[in-house]
């Protein structure tokens, strides 16, 4: 999947804590913003409310979408 109009901006992956299987990325500061402003939420609501998903397979490269989290009952 090839992008033909965005922004791009690079970021280092940083290893994963001992102990885990993952990677940490960071996320630009204007994604979340944007995201957050789409649904009328400050930033710190968003990231109460929200997590980022990433998804891969069948494509090239992992495509990020933010999902609202489920509440525990």
């Amino acid at each position: 999947m090839r992008i033909k109009e965005g922004y791009r901006k690079e970021y280092h992956i940083r290893m994963p804590v001992e102990g885990r299987k993952s990677f940490v990325v960071t996320l630009p500061y204007e994604v979340v913003e944007k995201e957050a402003r789409k649904r009328q939420l400050n930033i710190t609501e968003f990231v109460r409310k929200f997590q980022v998903v990433a998804m891969y397979n069948n494509f090239n490269g992992v495509h990020y979408i933010f999902e609202e989290i489920a509440l525990k009952e």
